[in-house]
């Protein structure tokens, strides 16, 4: 061993420095694939449906600072819409683990393509790519949640999905679509499609702005701060709302029929769209087949139309499926009516229902979401989540593919805190309540696992550099920004071969560091290095932005690419006025590109501000130059 420090105590001496620990930093190339496919084959024909009622969004503030919801998705993975890394299908719902350490409040799902919005505003997808529904500015299917960054900048409020495009909602009340422009439903004036999220020109002028939007498979419909809806997009059987059976609505219009009421709840599929008004009134429209509207028939209806068996009824949310409707109301019921082929009515039999009916199994439980797929149907109750009807891919999420005609517990999230539920054609997704500020979620690797406590991550954390816990390595790093002054950290050789590879090669090598009991570390801050120690025994961290650019170096020095995509969130989440020229600076000398890009973009996007602070005057004037060429 070099150096002159002894860890035999608890104090440090203090030895030479020697070369900087980046110069082994050489994996970093700027890309961030996460699994993309520009060429994938899948075709996807189904028509369904999103809601939006409005969409159940939490803030971190039950659980913890600056930890959002863990995700859960099953059913259909086949165009990688559950995010797991692959194409599989799943029958019960697994952890979507991509997603740990993003501050997650709210989800939407898709056709073949699922979105999450941050509490910090941005927007993930990840999915199906055609036709640019991801807003990636490509065509390429994604198999892991990737950021939206044409986005970044604005704050996201609101995210929705529809069969083939995707639609925001930003705190200024402002509404960005893109995907597929068939049919005119991007509300662009036009067919053409969108790669990246485009402003609807058309509602910027609306009094305060939209508030919730609802995608179907081929129209949209929007609700502004004052309650007025627009629709737009295909018109065949009246799906828009206009009156009309052919043609399109290019641009966003005002559906007359409700001119004079407050639209508060709404919901859009492929065939239907319905809506809740200020009167709690129910009003519904578009194909009647299978006595999907509820209205006693299967008669078309070509603008709203009060749903007659709900008057009176006090409702709070409306789902439409494909086939199938739904409506909870405020004291917990749920009415369910249209087609019942594949018991998803959910009142024990496979035939429809032409006006809403109330089903039983759950007049004993409070429901409080509702979410209609193609053809099942998903509840959260103050139990957990129940799901009936098809089970096909396993988007019930019971393990079986067998069809339900009455709500079944999902046994895998039974005793979790479940904050809401989304789902689609043929998958669907769950927001759950860590059980503690680290992010640790119950179960989170499948049904067969014992609950991680809080308690056994707490013992966890204690573990690190904790001289009387049979620690049987000690870590000799480089001071706190006070040069070549050295510090101890124990650690055990167990925890970290098991947790990973680099050091379980490093035990094995036979080499010096495998039989020593001090291995030194040059010129990483303790700091740092406890940080990397906390996420391997605990598989969690709270980063503070200063530390992420050495962290992310030294988490691709040890192959640990989550906690590489950690840092490259916190950097992303965390940026300001007062901290990029620093942040951007530290990448540039470090050679971290993807950082160091990140940082750019920000520092160009806010130049005109940042110029004017004293944080410019630690941006080096070669990298100032660069800057300026890269300014518009």
């Amino acid at each position: 061993m070099t150096g002159q420090a002894s860890c035999g105590g608890s104090h440090a001496g203090c030895g030479g420095s020697e070369s900087r620990f980046s110069e082994s930093f050489h994996n970093n190339n700027g890309n961030d694939n996460g699994g993309d496919s520009s060429n994938s084959n899948p075709n996807n024909n189904n028509n369904c449906l999103t809601t939006t009622n409005p969409p159940p969004i939490c803030t971190a503030s039950s659980f913890g600072s600056g930890c959002g919801l863990a995700v859960f998705s099953w059913g259909r993975g086949e165009d990688g819409q559950l995010g797991l890394g692959d194409t599989s299908d799943q029958a019960e719902p697994r952890f979507l683990d991509a997603l740990r350490g993003v501050s997650v409040k709210q989800l939407a799902c898709g056709s073949g393509h699922t979105c999450v919005l941050t509490q910090d505003g941005e927007i993930y997808t990840w999915g199906r790519g055609d036709d640019g529904r991801l807003g990636h500015g490509d065509n390429g299917w994604k198999y892991v949640p990737r950021l939206v960054n044409a986005l970044l900048g604005q704050v996201v409020t609101l995210v929705t999905c529809g069969s083939y495009h995707t639609a925001a909602v930003t705190n200024n009340g402002a509404l960005f679509t893109w995907g597929g422009g068939m049919y005119g439903k991007l509300g662009h004036g036009n067919e053409s499609g969108c790669t990246i999220p485009r402003k609807v020109e058309k509602l910027s002028g609306v009094q305060g702005g939209v508030k919730y939007v609802a995608c179907g498979s081929r129209h949209t419909v929007a609700v502004t701060t004052e309650g007025a809806l627009y629709s737009w997009g295909d018109q065949d059987n009246g799906v828009a709302g206009h009156e009309k059976t052919e043609g399109h609505q290019y641009i966003p219009k005002l559906v007359e029929k409700l001119r004079d009421k407050v639209v508060i709840g709404l919901s859009a599929c492929g065939f239907h769209t319905g809506c809740i008004t200020q009167e709690k009134l129910v009003y519904i429209w578009g194909e009647g087949k299978f006595g999907r509207l509820g209205l006693g028939n299967e008669r078309n209806c070509h603008s709203p139309r009060i749903v007659e068996h709900l008057r009176g009824a006090n409702p709070k949310q409306i789902s439409c499926g494909g086939f199938h409707s739904a409506v909870i109301t405020e004291d917990g019921k749920l009415y369910t009516f249209g087609g019942g082929e594949h018991g998803q009515l959910g009142v024990g039999d496979k035939f429809n229902r032409l006006v809403p009916t109330l089903v039983q199994a759950l007049e004993d439980s409070f429901v409080e979401q509702i979410a209609c797929g193609w053809s099942h149907t998903v509840v959260l109750t103050e139990d957990g989540i129940s799901s009936f009807g098809n089970a096909e891919h396993g988007k019930l999420g019971h393990g079986t593919v067998r069809k339900l005609s009455t709500p079944h517990l999902i046994e895998t999230l039974k005793g979790h805190k479940i904050v809401s539920i989304a789902s689609y054609n043929e998958h669907t997704a769950a927001l759950v309540e860590p059980v503690h500020d680290s992010c640790a979620v119950w179960g989170a690797f499948g049904s067969n696992t014992v609950a991680v406590t809080t308690s056994y991550v707490q013992q966890m954390r204690e573990l690190v550099n904790n001289e009387d816990s049979f620690a049987d390595v000690v870590f000799v790093v480089g001071g706190d920004g006070d040069g070549d002054c050295q510090e101890c950290v124990h650690a055990h050789k167990a925890i970290l071969a098991g947790r990973c590879e680099h050091f379980a090669a490093m035990f094995r090598s036979g080499m010096r560091e495998s039989v020593e009991r001090e291995i030194e570390i040059p010129n990483v801050s303790k700091t740092v290095f406890l940080l990397l120690m906390e996420y391997i025994y605990t598989d969690s961290v709270a980063i503070d932005v200063e530390h992420a650019v050495d962290l992310y170096i030294l988490a691709d020095l040890y192959g640990l690419e989550r906690l590489r995509s950690i840092c490259v969130t916190v950097v992303k989440r965390n940026l300001s006025t007062a901290n990029a020229p620093r942040i951007l600076q530290q990448a540039a000398d470090e050679d971290c590109v993807i950082l160091k890009d990140i940082s750019m973009d920000f520092v160009i996007a806010n130049f005109e501000k940042i110029s004017k602070t004293d944080g410019i005057r630690v941006v080096s004037h070669e990298l100032l130059l660069e800057i300026l060429s890269n300014r518009p």
